[in-house]
């Protein structure tokens, strides 16, 4: 499975080139710098979620490439091949709400208003990045990345009415230890049903493809 996630972390610093990092961590300072306030808190509801939307390029890689012809006939299991992809996207998603948490952090410490302002868009960002990785990867096995693509759209303009009205803002916002519970009792099923939904359709394409090798060689 080791090997698995580093090859999603290779694909990763190919198509995140040094031209792209730089412009990237130019946008984020230029951001930081300019955002003070309720502004700054885009910083840390955005960069989770745009973080997970790289996915789409790793799905791009899998369809474009032979690797998905390979994978039947690997000496790994399916589970092994489901769960490094959720292992890689969990990593990518906790750097990236790091660097989105020390950003808001500078940008408090620049602006002069307190950290604690910005923690609610934290936590939103966060969770869309979990239902981000919840719908990506499960469409993502079959293939295709306009799939995986869409649902990302999908689920965007599920949650825009949230967004627009502010109720989302405002749930987390009480503060209430019902709330938070019921956000980790979501977010942990979530990411169970997302976790089989991914092995049943993996397993299944993966013995389809095993079956029409056997055939053919007969």
């Amino acid at each position: 499975m080791t090997g698995l996630i580093s090859k999603d972390f290779i694909v990763f610093k190919k198509r995140f080139s040094p031209l792209y990092r730089l412009a990237s961590a130019a946008l984020l300072i230029l951001a930081v710098l300019l955002l003070s306030g309720d502004s700054a808190g885009y910083i840390a509801l955005c960069l989770p979620t745009m973080g997970m939307a790289f996915l789409t390029e790793i799905v791009k890689v899998d369809e474009q490439s032979d690797w998905k012809d390979y994978l039947p006939v690997l000496p790994v299991t399916s589970r092994d091949i489901v769960l490094s992809r959720y292992v890689f996207s969990g990593i990518l998603l906790s750097s990236v709400s790091a660097v989105s948490l020390a950003a808001s952090a500078v940008s408090a410490a620049i602006h002069g208003f307190a950290l604690a302002a910005v923690v609610p868009n934290y936590i939103l960002g966060v969770w869309f990045g979990v239902l981000m990785l919840c719908v990506s990867i499960p469409s993502g096995y079959f293939f295709k990345n306009e799939i995986c693509t869409g649902a990302m759209m999908w689920c965007c303009l599920a949650l825009a009415p949230g967004r627009s009205t502010g109720i989302d803002l405002k749930l987390v916002r009480t503060g209430s230890s019902k709330v938070y519970l019921m956000l980790l009792l979501v977010t942990a099923a979530m990411l169970c049903a997302s976790y089989l939904a991914s092995l049943w359709i993996y397993a299944t394409k993966r013995y389809q493809k095993v079956k029409m090798r056997t055939a053919q060689r007969a």
